[in-house]
């Protein structure tokens, strides 16, 4: 950082920023035009103007085309769990970390829609959602075991991880319905907090 500010992105990071870019964004729209299984990984990059050997230096797959961006929401969950102040109440972490994470559908609210249709009219897909779920799932409930007031409840995580889940999956199948007119961090905050309160009550 230079005077407090973040230094700007150098040419070479912004072309390979809009590379991948192109490439999510055209797969989107193509995945949902003629269906996802439809697509040959050969004619995407050729609509793309990149090689093979130049698509796997950004993807792993055609799954990753839809849900790497997913999974880089996960990670900076990770990061921004592990940032929280340790003796900040568990539900004001869990707040913070959620507004930070689901920030990028905000950002370019159309292209998440597309990616949350594709994947709920495409059955082949479902199963790396849930699979990012269940890793946020996981991160939750991790996180609050450490920070629950009484350490030997199993029980009190687990089901406030569960409910995370679902205020989650709430949120997000109202954003949709919605046609992303709705904010979605608020309403899955929201989603959390009536659950989280017919579970016990957290101490500041």
């Amino acid at each position: 950082m230079v005077d407090g500010r973040t230094p700007p992105i150098g040419l070479r990071e912004q072309k390979k920023a809009l590379t991948r870019a192109t490439i999510e964004n055209t797969a989107l729209e193509r995945f949902i035009a003629d269906g996802y299984e439809a697509v040959r990984l050969e004619d995407l990059c050729a609509e793309c103007l990149v090689s093979t050997r130049t698509f796997f230096r950004y993807f792993t797959s055609k799954e990753d085309l839809v849900f790497g961006r997913l999974q880089s929401h996960l990670n900076l969950a990770e990061e921004l769990f592990i940032d929280r102040p340790a003796d900040e109440p568990l539900l004001v972490s869990l707040h913070a970390v959620i507004k930070h994470a689901v920030a990028d559908y905000g950002v370019e609210p159309q292209r998440e829609l597309a990616r949350l249709q594709l994947v709920a009219t495409t059955p082949v897909l479902e199963a790396g959602l849930m699979r990012v779920f269940a890793g946020f799932e996981q991160l939750v409930h991790r996180f609050a075991a450490t920070r629950w007031p009484a350490r030997r409840d199993a029980c009190g995580p687990r089901l406030l991880a569960a409910a995370t889940i679902a205020a989650f999956q709430v949120g997000l199948q109202i954003w949709v319905d919605s046609n992303a007119q709705t904010d979605l961090a608020a309403m899955i905050l929201d989603n959390l907090d009536q659950l989280a309160a017919g579970i016990r009550k957290i101490g500041s």
